[in-house]
C-alpha cells in the first residue's frame, strides 16, 4: 500500500506541475495577444488620422483646382502674366521707381519743413513772441 500512496501523491503532483504549466502558458498567450491587439489598434488609430488627414488635403487640392479652373482666376492670370484687358477697361501703369522716388521725396521735404519751423523759433527772441502773439505774423 506504501506503494500505491506513493504513486497517487506523485502522479498528483505531476498533474498539478503540468495544469500549472499549462495555466502558464495560457496566461503568456492572453498576455501576447492583448498586447498585439493593442499595438494593432493604435495602429488602426494612426491611420485613420492619416486618411483624415489625407481626405482634408485632398478637398484642399480640389477646391484649389476648382478655383485654378474658374473665370476669375483666368482673368486675373491673362491681366497679370499677358498683359491683357477686357473691352472698355482702362490699364493705369505706374513705375514702381517713380513712386519710391516721389515718396522719399515728400518725406524730405516734410523733414525739411519741420526742421525749419524749428530753427525759426529758436530764432525768434522773447520780444518778438510777445510781438506775434499781440498782433500776429
Amino acid at each position: 500500500m506504501p506503494e500505491n500512496s506513493f504513486k497517487k501523491f506523485f502522479s498528483f503532483k505531476l498533474l498539478l506541475f503540468l495544469l500549472l504549466l499549462i495555466f502558464i502558458w495560457f496566461g503568456l498567450q492572453l498576455v501576447r495577444l492583448t498586447y498585439k491587439r493593442h499595438e494593432l489598434n493604435k495602429e488602426i488609430n494612426n491611420l485613420k488620422s492619416e486618411v483624415e488627414r489625407l481626405e482634408k488635403s485632398s478637398g484642399d487640392l480640389s477646391q484649389l483646382m476648382n478655383y485654378f479652373n474658374s473665370a476669375d482666376f483666368l482673368e486675373r492670370e491673362a491681366k497679370e502674366k499677358l498683359n491683357l484687358k477686357k473691352e472698355g477697361e482702362n490699364v493705369v501703369v505706374v513705375p514702381e521707381a517713380a513712386i519710391v522716388q516721389r515718396i522719399n521725396q515728400e518725406s524730405q521735404t516734410d523733414s525739411a519743413k519741420a526742421e525749419d519751423k524749428e530753427e525759426k523759433k529758436e530764432e525768434d527772441g522773447n520780444p518778438v513772441k510777445w510781438w506775434k502773439y499781440f498782433f500776429g505774423k
